[in-house]
């Protein structure tokens, strides 16, 4: 309905959860306003904690992550701006990842590596799952 430039989703995490792995977008940018709780956001090497009613920019080509590193729930809208990036989500939320689980498949089994491969093509996004492990151990988070 925004011919695909503007588009946004409201995202819940528990506490002391952590977001996506880092990954970094070709075309799109992120702005993100916290609705409840307080996000600490990476963009690049700066690490950001926006408490409620806070704005953070998230702008492409730059890795960045978020998560919940408080003992309280986190609420916020993230708006994507020059791409559908919700069509993004849908596809791996609703349809690849339930596609997984109901075969007993995992992210690595080369049908449903192969098809978030070809989204992540598709939409810009570049991963670096490499990066996971030492946010969710320096804050103390559940993966």
């Amino acid at each position: 309905q925004t011919d695909m430039q503007f588009s946004n989703v409201e995202v819940s995490l528990a506490p002391k959860q952590m977001g996506p792995s880092p990954h970094m977008h070709a075309d799109l940018d992120e702005l993100m306003y916290v609705l409840e709780g307080r996000a600490t956001v990476m963009v690049g090497e700066k690490i950001y904690e926006v408490e409620t009613g806070g704005w953070q920019f998230r702008p492409r080509r730059i890795v960045h992550s978020f998560w919940n590193s408080s003992d309280k729930p986190l609420r916020f809208v993230d708006c994507f701006f020059n791409q559908n990036f919700e069509d993004y989500l849908e596809e791996l939320i609703h349809k690849i990842i339930p596609e997984m689980i109901r075969n007993n498949l995992n992210l690595t089994s080369p049908e449903i590596a192969s098809r978030i491969a070809a989204l992540d093509k598709k939409f810009g996004v570049t991963w670096f799952h490499d990066q996971r492990q030492a946010i969710i151990d320096k804050y103390n988070l559940l993966g």
